[in-house]
């Protein structure tokens, strides 16, 4: 545990995380905007479903989920007009009291669509609010798959409010599955599982009959299905892709949309007997208390579901099946990155990068074609892509004129944005395999980007390798990464019993044609738990199931610094012309080097937020920023000692705080400066236990006992006790490193049975600042957490961000649902 990550954390980390997902999102979707690719309006004055007009230019539109066609049939138009005729524009009414009567009709119909007793609400998501908190008891566990739409994993909250348990498998990986239910089934009644049937972004289905198959081994198991994405196009009377592969099992409820396929507007919730529907109908929260759908809506629905009834239906259906064989094998021919090879209508192509993605959608809009831009969060940050939809308003000339379109300016799109094939298979092979591209001569995709001569890089294995004198003029004075301190960290984190405490150092310089550095840095791999910057009580309880499995929910990162150190890793002269093209290349190097060693997580670290140029950069190139805590550095230069800071640096409120709080608490205990000595290590070692222990809110693995060992034998190293007088008892150890301009405290043991453990801190703090000015030190780096204490004490607070890219977001999304329950697994 460093020095400043005590118990001293007044820090929310749920909330931060929150707001931290908000900001990022927001900076995304304000990017997109920016671009012209998101949060756009048609300027027709009518629409055919077809042809969108956008800036005033024509589009046909590949983005539209309407997949049949039906939103601008003549007959739903007429039974919309009709309902508002004869029943005014709505019916303000709670569906409890009365519902306008042609609400009646359209039930009839809807349960004869799908043949089971069904419950209308005024949409899905709405309705998912509905039905899960009654169907699904306090004592049920619930899984969720990876992929289950947002509208259902937004429910774990309520539903572990009620008590139920929360947990999630990776994307249709059964056999997660079924471990999951074995598991649970001896400790609950019912297991749910939430699945999409159709998913929304990559268009894949789910493995239904291999789900019936576990429900019948298993009676404990219920499935509860969204298959908005599969309604209408495909299913005896359009009832959807689910019921068109299996029939309504007992244990299972079927969701729906009537806004995409069916070509109005609502939520059809499906069950298998009547008493399960009425319960729902009776209690079921928002389908109780909200408004209905309108009756113009109701009115579209009406003659919406008289097609479905009809044979028109099947020739809908086949048509649009016939325009989802030719776009596949057009995607095929061209040998483009399909990453989901889908008989129904939605694709995804795989651009990679962020950047990829903007510059290909601008391309299509361009040539007159509308697509989505799949983008992070709905896909994961390097895993960006074309999403397209087919519907009944397309020709078979408009597909093939998109599809040749988007294999034509992928080449030309890959070379302006200097990328490779390569990208994208390395992006999408956790989902699809993509291999072949990297081999096949026959496409024009495999352009390779010239070098460029203006830079290059170097890679090192050790610091021993590089010339210390030049590592040191670049870095040495940003933390505790001199390079003394580096060679020593590589000496400790080697050939231990603990597979975390191995770690790979990995170094990078770029220099210019005149071998002037322009970036340095230097990268760990090392094993990471994913939890480590989750709530204290979440990692409480994964931290049970590491009783029995200690690397559960732990993932090979590739780490820019170490966990060992903070402050300003990389060096970065954005003087020179090329310090982008030297981000791009350090970053090329990396992602091979991520590739190499099977690393999931790729984590840039510690950077100034309010470097917006670094954001722009990062974030283009398929990264999320995330905030950490504040950096804090005493900057002593020119101050003089330790008393004259204190007095020059701190405001009247400061020294009353500094008085108080400090000073006045001096008297009750005495310190100790031991260095280059073999002291009490083991004590030492059981009090940095207490704090590593004691604080879960950055939960890391502990460190090996060999760096207190060789730091109590260590020139650059010091360590500083803090005693109690009245007993001489130890109370307090930090452990320091000197550099040749800095003073780094990096680890801290506590005993916390003394009666204040915050006194003991801020008397540490205190001594830390102390000692830094006695020995002339430029900076003092204090490190992140318990800012607002080394504010009171003069250290600047720099804000810091991230940057992240995970392969998989399967422990992220577990993470958040946890938080929700908080479930000892």
């Amino acid at each position: 545990m460093k020095f400043s990550e005590t118990v001293l954390i007044f820090y929310n980390n749920t909330m931060g995380k929150v707001e931290s997902l908000i900001t990022t999102v927001n900076e995304i979707s304000l990017n997109a905007k920016n671009k012209g690719i998101v949060h756009l309006y048609t300027e027709d004055k009518f629409l055919n479903g077809r042809i969108i007009t956008i800036d005033n230019k024509e589009l046909i539109n590949f983005g539209s989920c309407s997949y049949l066609g039906l939103e601008v049939d003549s007959r739903l138009k007429k039974g919309a007009i009709d309902a508002v005729t004869k029943f005014g524009t709505q019916f303000s009414s709670s569906r409890t009291y009365v519902s306008c009567g042609n609400y009646k009709e359209f039930e009839q119909l809807i349960q004869e669509v799908f043949g089971y007793p069904v419950l209308l609400s005024t949409c899905s998501s709405l309705g998912h609010q509905s039905v899960m908190p009654i169907v699904i008891s306090s004592d049920d566990v619930v899984i969720y798959d990876q992929q289950a739409h947002i509208s259902m994993q937004e429910m774990s909250y309520k539903l572990s409010s009620n008590g139920s348990r929360i947990t999630m498998i990776r994307h249709s990986i059964l056999k997660d599955l079924e471990n999951k239910i074995i598991e649970f089934r001896d400790s609950c009644k019912k297991i749910w599982y939430i699945i999409d049937g159709v998913y929304s972004m990559y268009g894949d289905f789910a493995p239904l009959k291999e789900l019936i198959e576990l429900m019948n081994k298993y009676k404990q198991l219920y499935l509860y299905v969204d298959d908005a994405h599969g309604m209408s196009w495909a299913g005896k009377n359009g009832c959807g892709y689910v019921l068109s592969q299996i029939e309504l099992h007992p244990r299972m409820i079927l969701a729906t949309s009537l806004a995409k396929g069916f070509g109005s507007c609502g939520g059809i919730f499906v069950f298998p007997n009547e008493n399960l529907r009425d319960k729902v109908k009776f209690w079921g929260g928002p389908i109780t208390y909200s408004g209905p759908q309108q009756p113009a809506t109701v009115g579209a629905s009406i003659a919406s579901a008289k097609i479905h009834l009809s044979k028109e239906i099947d020739e809908l259906q086949k048509s649009l099946r016939d325009k989802i064989i030719y776009c596949n094998k057009l995607l095929e021919k061209y040998k483009l990155p399909v990453v989901s090879n889908s008989e129904g209508p939605i694709f995804f192509v795989g651009v990679g990068l962020t950047r990829m993605g903007y510059n290909m959608i601008h391309r299509l809009m361009n040539e007159g074609f509308y697509t989505n831009l799949g983008i992070f969060p709905a896909v994961p940050e390097s895993c960006t892509g074309i999403r397209f939809t087919i519907t009944n308003h397309h020709s078979f000339s408009d597909i093939e004129m998109l599809v040749k379109n988007i294999a034509f300016h992928f080449p030309k799109a890959l070379e302006e944005e200097g990328r490779t094939m390569n990208d994208i298979v390395r992006a999408f092979k956790k989902i699809a395999n993509l291999d072949f591209l990297l081999t096949n001569n026959d496409t024009n995709l495999l352009n390779e980007t010239n070098a460029d001569n203006k830079i290059n890089i170097e890679i090192f294995e050790s610091i021993n390798q590089i010339d210390k004198k030049e590592w040191n003029n670049l870095l040495g004075d940003r933390g505790a990464f001199d390079y003394d301190n580096l060679l020593f960290l590589e000496s400790i984190f080697l050939n231990n019993i603990e597979i975390e405490n191995n770690w790979q150092f990995k170094y990078f310089i770029v220099r210019d044609s005149a071998h002037k550095p322009i970036l340095a840095t230097f990268f760990t791999l090392s094993l990471v738990k994913d939890d480590m910057m989750s709530p204290a009580k979440v990692s409480l309880a994964i931290e049970e199931t590491r009783k029995s499995e200690p690397y559960y929910l732990t993932s090979k990162t590739y780490m820019m610094g170490s966990q060992l150190t903070n402050g300003e890793h990389l060096f970065l002269d954005k003087n020179s012309p090329h310090w982008k093209d030297a981000l791009m290349l350090m970053l090329d190097a990396v992602w091979n080097e991520q590739d190499n060693n099977g690393a999931t997580v790729l984590f840039l670290r510690d950077f100034n937020q309010s470097d917006f140029e670094i954001r722009d950069f990062f974030m283009n190139n398929g990264f999320v920023k995330v905030d950490m805590e504040d950096n804090c550095v005493v900057n002593c230069k020119e101050k003089g000692n330790s008393e004259t800071f204190f007095q020059t640096k701190l405001d009247g409120k400061k020294r009353y705080f500094l008085k108080r709080d400090i000073l006045s608490k001096l008297d009750l205990y005495e310190t100790k400066i031991e260095n280059c000595k073999m002291l009490d290590v083991n004590r030492f070692y059981e009090l940095y236990l207490n704090v590593k222990n004691n604080n879960l809110a950055l939960n890391t693995f502990k460190l090996p006992i060999k760096l207190f060992e060789k730091v109590s034998q260590n020139k650059n190293w010091e360590i500083i006790q803090l005693f109690e007088k009245s007993s001489q008892k130890l109370v307090s150890v930090g452990f320091c490193l000197k550099t040749e301009n800095s003073y780094c405290p990096m680890i801290l043991g506590m005993d916390y049975s003394v009666e204040n453990p915050f006194v003991v801190y801020k008397q540490s703090l205190y001594h830390v600042i102390k000692r830094g000015f006695e020995l002339n030190a430029k900076r003092i780096h204090l490190g992140v957490t318990a800012s607002e204490s080394k504010r009171k004490l003069g250290a600047d607070v720099v804000r810091q961000v991230a940057y992240i890219q995970l392969k998989d977001h399967y422990s992220t999304i577990l993470l958040e649902n946890m938080e929700s329950s908080v479930v000892s697994y």
